[in-house]
């Protein structure tokens, strides 16, 4: 008798771990892949100055001749204006 309460305990124990850990490692999957998700569908843009692409959300945007055109930093969108005047 003492045996097998001794092995249903071993048994609750387990399953109680095993528990834990798949729940910690889906929770840890389920972060990292809506992470990529959201890296992988933000749209990039062309910085026409320096030629270097950013997330466009992050992007400085400035119209230029009616166009709408993004840059990376207002340093580049300065000199690019600079160029640019008309």
């Amino acid at each position: 008798m003492r045996g097998l309460l001794f092995f249903l305990a071993i048994f609750v124990i387990y399953i109680a771990v095993k528990t834990v850990v798949r729940s910690a490692v889906r929770g840890y999957h389920d972060d990292e892949q809506k992470r990529n998700r959201r890296s992988i569908g933000d749209e990039m843009v062309l910085d026409p100055e320096c030629r270097t692409y950013v997330v466009k959300d992050r992007a400085v945007a400035r119209r230029i001749r009616g166009t709408l055109t993004y840059f990376c930093s207002d340093a580049c969108a300065g000199r690019y204006e600079d160029k640019n005047r008309a």
